[in-house]
């Protein structure tokens, strides 16, 4: 529990802690053109004009506005840090804090068109003349341009010691800045001062992550910004500077299309009035050399009836051109995004303006989201579908109204001609002063009507604005930082001072398998318990043997009390000492229980039948023998030879001798049964150290001939699960007499050993 609440306090010492901010933003509604046309527009399956929120909340938090926003923050690329004075950096400079330029007491400028340092810390030291000592350490480095991120050159072994005055500039290979006192902070906070530079789209990535935008509701054209990090004055001036530049963006959209209508229109008045000059001349000159002033009433009604259909099927022309144009860039894929309005053009058809203006609107939106998003992006895709659905349905429209226009371009040719037969039929010199008068005429009202659509577009330019509008500026959510809060964090360590340790050891229990005590062997199996022994280093095994003195004999005088008890007090007992697998300590077992068999008086023999890994020997520090169990079941040596004395009294072993081939079949031959018999008529007591029972089939060849069966397990060793074997036979009532031992138990507390009234007293404990 202290580890976890100083863990904590040592965290929240050094976490560096996040401010979160937000702003309000309203979006407002950019429907235009009547109900009629918003009523057609549905019946065309075409969305309506308003604000689409998925697409303002992508515009606004994607990569392109972000970048727009930081080149009003050039000073972002530099950021700056202290690491103060206090007990958590006495050792280690583990705790650091991001400052604001403003707080920071100097100012670094970065020289434009430089390469700069970027990503490693340069340490800033205000000596006491003023300067400033700059210094920067690291094992490779990366020069950039700040503006464009271009790697210019790698460098390795980076290495900065140098001085500057204030307000001067720094000049290195690999930095070059400006250092500049900041007045308003004064000195500023003890500690190690650090700056690290980073190119600009670094800083727009990372603005990025911590920006986020959502509507406050579903029917709302109200969308709130959020955006967090590491200094609060940055995270403030970035969110009220990217509505800003969202309204002026906004603007220059509308400014770039109202432009645009303005040079197109000044190129057709400069057209028009060299044609309108062209034909007042050619009218003047006529009258002044024909002496004709005037066409009499009946001529001039005709010349105005050819120029008013003149001008007007200049004007179905001049639409026609727009409709084939318009129809060239959607079948040729180009963005409309630069196409001048049919408004413009003096087409009020409020259906084509509406699709035009919604699709040029689209256009921008996905060249926007282009930058950084990819063509799978969902918000792409939405964009794609509505831009296919808008090119289609104004596909048609402008199919249909170019039939329309085709029609009528007809029916006023078909007018023109007809009058001007009439004009033909009058005398020379009155038709064609008739003629030039409806030229000139023409030229002038069209002139005019210029003239007129470019003071409607310069108003128009002048007077353009956005329907968005900052509701909010950015302000911070909370009275302090957002991460890490202390009250989280000091639950946490509680729960997990409380948990943690549970956890562990219920999931150590749950994963370690391995015997640990006898009540393990009791959730397992009902095979009775014969005892424990202690723990023995190697050194003292062969020791025990013959000095039987210790928690280690005690540990088999007890268990050997325990089997003469259990076993029903038979005098004649052939034992088997078997286990699970090597490793485990049965021939330590049964060496030491022959041992302690021979120690209570009686005679006894310890046969080695595990023929696959012989040991016995070493307990006795027997010289190696060719003679034993497997050369007396092959018929090679007699029992005599094969028999040897084991240096403690009353106990003979049979070692295994030479490790034959064919260990399953020797012991399987009449003449061990043979030997048993013999074993029992002169002995009192035969331990058999047997293979283990997992690994080979020996043992349940000897299995019918034991008296007693003692199971040997280690402490921290044996897997529960390999007890399943010998319980299956236990169950099954297939094995009498099995008993259990745990091996190389380790206890807590030491044995004692003291002699009292001619009898052993000892006490262990776990």
């Amino acid at each position: 529990m202290l580890v976890a609440f100083i863990g904590a306090f040592l965290y929240l010492q050094v976490k560096t802690p996040i401010y979160d901010f937000k702003s309000t933003m309203m979006l407002g509604s950019q429907t235009s053109g009547s109900k009629q046309a918003q009523e057609l527009l549905k019946l065309l399956e075409i969305r309506d004009k308003s604000v689409k929120m998925e697409d303002e909340i992508g515009m606004i938090t994607s990569l392109a506005m972000v970048q727009k926003t930081m080149k009003r923050l050039p000073h972002f690329t530099t950021s700056y840090f202290v690491v103060p004075d206090t007990w958590v950096n006495a050792a280690f400079p583990l705790k650091k804090r991001e400052l604001a330029m403003e707080s920071s007491p100097f100012r670094i400028t970065p020289l434009p068109n430089t390469p700069q340092l970027v990503d490693v810390p340069i340490r800033i030291d205000i000596l006491p003349d003023g300067r400033y000592q700059v210094r920067a350490d690291a094992d490779k480095g990366e020069l950039k341009n700040l503006q464009t991120g271009a790697v210019l050159r790698r460098v390795a072994n980076v290495h900065i010691n140098e001085t500057v005055s204030a307000g001067h500039e720094l000049k290195h290979p690999l930095l070059s800045v400006r250092i500049d006192p900041n007045q308003v902070v004064e000195g500023g906070e003890k500690g190690q001062y650090f700056v690290k530079l980073q190119d600009m789209m670094s800083v727009v990535v990372n603005q990025l992550q911590g920006l986020s935008a959502r509507a406050i509701d579903h029917e709302s054209h109200i969308i709130q910004l959020m955006a967090s990090g590491p200094v609060p004055k940055q995270q403030q001036q970035f969110l009220d500077t990217l509505m800003s530049v969202m309204l002026a963006d906004e603007v220059q959209d509308k400014n770039r299309v109202g432009q645009r209508t303005l040079d197109f229109l000044d190129g057709e008045i400069a057209k028009m009035a060299a044609l309108r000059q062209q034909a007042s001349q050619d009218l003047s000159a006529f009258r002044t050399s024909r002496g004709v002033v005037n066409v009499d009433a009946q001529s001039s009604n005709r010349v105005s009836q050819l120029t008013n259909l003149q001008l007007e099927r200049s004007r179905v022309a001049t639409q026609r051109k727009y409709y084939q144009n318009m129809l060239s860039y959607l079948r040729s894929n180009r963005s409309l995004n630069q196409v001048v309005s049919p408004a413009s053009m003096g087409i009020s058809d409020p259906v084509l303006n509406q699709m035009v203006l919604q699709l040029a609107e689209l256009s921008s939106q996905k060249a926007a989201l282009g930058v950084n998003a990819s063509a799978d992006n969902p918000m792409v895709t939405v964009l794609d579908e509505r831009i296919k659905s808008t090119r289609e349905a104004l596909n048609q429209t402008l199919s249909n109204l170019l039939r329309t226009s085709d029609i009528g371009l007809n029916d006023l040719e078909s007018q023109v001609n007809q009058v001007r037969g009439d004009l033909n039929r009058l005398p020379e010199d009155e038709r064609r002063l008739a003629m030039l008068q409806s030229k000139s005429d023409f030229n002038d009202k069209n002139y005019n009507f210029l003239l007129e659509k470019r003071t409607e577009a310069a108003i128009a330019l002048a007077t353009n604005s956005t329907d968005k509008k900052i509701v909010d500026h950015a302000l911070m959510q909370g009275n302090g930082p957002s991460s890490p809060k202390p009250m989280f964090v000091g639950l946490i360590a509680l729960l997990s001072g409380l948990i943690v340790p549970i956890g562990i050891l219920l999931v150590t229990q749950k994963v370690n398998r391995r015997i640990q005590s006898k009540e393990d062997l009791a959730r397992v199996t009902d095979i009775p318990l014969l005892g424990v022994v202690a723990h023995a280093s190697k050194a003292d095994k062969q020791q025990m043997v013959h000095e039987p003195k210790g928690l280690v004999a005690e540990s088999f005088r007890s268990i050997r009390v325990n089997l003469q008890y259990l076993s029903g007090g038979l005098e004649k007992k052939l034992i088997g000492v078997t286990s699970s697998v090597p490793g485990e300590g049965k021939s330590f077992c049964a060496v030491n229980l022959a041992a302690e068999l021979a120690h209570s008086g009686r005679r006894v023999i310890l046969v080695e039948t595990d023929l696959r890994q012989p040991t016995m020997a070493t307990y006795f520090a027997m010289p190696p023998s060719d003679k034993g169990l497997a050369t007396y079941l092959s018929g090679l040596t007699s029992f005599e030879d094969s028999v040897r004395p084991s240096g403690v009294e009353l106990l003979d072993v049979m070692t295994c001798g030479i490790i034959p081939p064919n260990a399953t079949q020797l012991l399987e031959t009449p003449r061990m049964a043979e030997l048993l018999e013999r074993l029992r008529a002169e002995y009192d007591y035969i331990v058999l150290d047997t293979p283990p029972v997992g690994y080979v089939a020996e043992y349940f060849v000897l299995m019918r001939f034991l008296d007693a069966n003692i199971y040997v397990v280690r402490q921290n060793y044996t897997d529960l699960s390999l007890l399943s074997q010998i319980n299956d036979l236990h169950l099954e009532q297939k094995i009498k007499n099995v008993f259990l031992i745990i091996n190389d138990v380790h206890f807590a507390k030491t044995y004692e050993y003291r002699h009292r009234t001619k009898a052993y007293s000892y006490g262990y404990s776990h």
